[in-house]
């Protein structure tokens, strides 16, 4: 399955992605710089700015499918989890994203923990 997260809470999760442009110095995993916001986007200080200019530039360039193939989310043997450093994805481009894949192929990509990737303990 794949969720978002952010660095500070899930960086050591075996699925763990970077989907920023400049990672922090200790993260070691796995990069995908083609989800990145590009370096003079990370200086607006609008979200609305921001949200159009990333979903022009970075979003309406890329397939979807071709995406989750590039990520192996098929054949990764546990949840691939996008990362950045926001811990609330309401303003961040990992939220970004995760409507993108619901919008252009209907899937769902929830938050690591958020309560509907949480099983209950009975």
């Amino acid at each position: 399955m794949l969720k978002t997260s952010y660095f500070a809470r899930s960086a050591r999760e075996p699925g763990a992605v970077s989907i920023a442009r400049f990672p922090p110095r200790w993260y070691t995993g796995r990069r995908y710089f083609r989800l990145a916001p590009k370096p003079e986007m990370l200086k607006l200080g609008d979200w609305e700015e921001y949200q159009r200019r990333y979903r022009e530039e970075i979003l309406s360039g890329l397939d979807p499918e071709e995406i989750l193939r590039d990520l192996d989310i098929a054949g990764a043997g546990h949840d691939v989890i996008l990362l950045c450093f926001e811990k609330e994805r309401m303003h961040c481009h990992r939220g970004l994203v995760a409507e993108w894949f619901s919008e252009t192929i209907g899937l769902e990509v929830p938050e690591l923990g958020s309560p509907s990737t949480v099983q209950a303990t009975l």
